[in-house]
């Protein structure tokens, strides 16, 4: 499955999660380049043609080198390529844009995990100086804007999991009497059991919480400005009758309550990259269900090649 197959899939009430933020149109100086286009086999690929202007060789640089920066990020990868578009007006001044980079197969060295992804800014300011003389991507201002990532079961699991991801504990008021439960319980979610109803529309995944198991289910909220919602109930392998109803009921409010929050607003730091929750839905298409993520993207500056995440 590649990511466009996706790209055009619409929600209930009429939302489109597009691929592509913007294109701008295409002058009579403007140039594309499609960049160095990294596969599996490390095979690197242009699309530039042989006689090539100036601005089409710098755009041409730009791509492969913004290429070659995501693959040394990168554990492993089944492609990775990044499209921009250039005018030849602006590009000596360092403004570019839009910019595409789409990838399948990521992980990262810390296990984060992806089926496919398209990010796609609207323009960005680099540091000509620096791209030329170092072969180095430098932004002079931060560059926004969206991506859409497929994520398996699996990807899931790894992206609750991750190192990054604080999950919230909430503060509970608890009978004194109920020892495994305090109000400094620590949330944990587990990477294991993450299923994905497409019919349904939901992620079902778990978490441990004041020494019991929860099961949390994610849903798409088109209700609401606040697109994620969380369902928490017990884990049907507890015993019900440890403590009262009304504790149960109490913990499972508050634990929807604050996941809830956590993932509408959720920023994911990626070093100088800024991932932010924006909608979501699930798709069957493929050779497996996946959870569609549309996020918002706010980039200060790229990721220090000794930084894993």
């Amino acid at each position: 499955m590649t990511i466009a197959l996706v790209a055009t899939i619409q929600f209930a009430n009429g939302l489109q999660l597009s691929m592509v933020v913007s294109r701008a149109p295409f002058g009579r100086h403007q140039t594309q380049s499609r960049g160095a286009t990294l596969d599996s086999n490390s095979t690197r690929k242009s699309s530039t043609a042989n006689n090539k202007a100036p601005s089409s060789v710098t755009s041409t640089l730009i791509s492969q080198l913004a290429c070659m920066a995501l693959k040394r990020r990168l554990e492993d990868h089944k492609h990775v390529s990044c499209d921009l578009t250039a005018d030849s007006n602006h590009l000596l001044l360092g403004r570019v844009g839009p910019v595409t980079v789409k990838g399948r197969g990521w992980e990262s060295p810390l296990g984060l995990t992806c089926r496919a992804i398209e990010a796609t800014v609207n323009e960005c300011k680099l540091d000509m100086g620096r791209v030329i003389s170092n072969q180095k991507l430098v932004l002079t201002t931060p560059a926004e804007g969206r991506a859409m990532v497929a994520l398996s079961a699996r990807d899931f699991g790894n992206f609750i999991t991750h190192p990054l991801i604080k999950p919230p504990s909430p503060l509970m008021d608890i009978d004194k009497s109920s020892s495994a439960l305090t109000r400094k319980s620590a949330l944990t979610f587990e990477n294991e059991n993450v299923s994905l109803n497409t019919r349904a529309g939901s992620v079902v995944f778990y978490g441990n919480y004041g020494g019991l198991r929860w099961k949390f289910t994610l849903q798409r909220d088109s209700d609401s400005p606040r697109r994620a919602k969380i369902h928490t109930t017990l884990a049907e392998d507890h015993n019900y009758s440890k403590f009262s109803n009304n504790i149960y009921k109490g913990i499972e409010e508050g634990l929807a309550s604050t996941t809830s929050q956590f993932f509408n607003e959720m920023v994911f730091d990626l070093d100088g990259t800024f991932l932010s929750f924006e909608d979501m839905m699930l798709t069957d298409k493929g050779k497996e269900s996946s959870v569609m993520l549309s996020l918002r993207i706010m980039v200060k500056k790229f990721p220090s090649p000794g930084i894993e995440f």
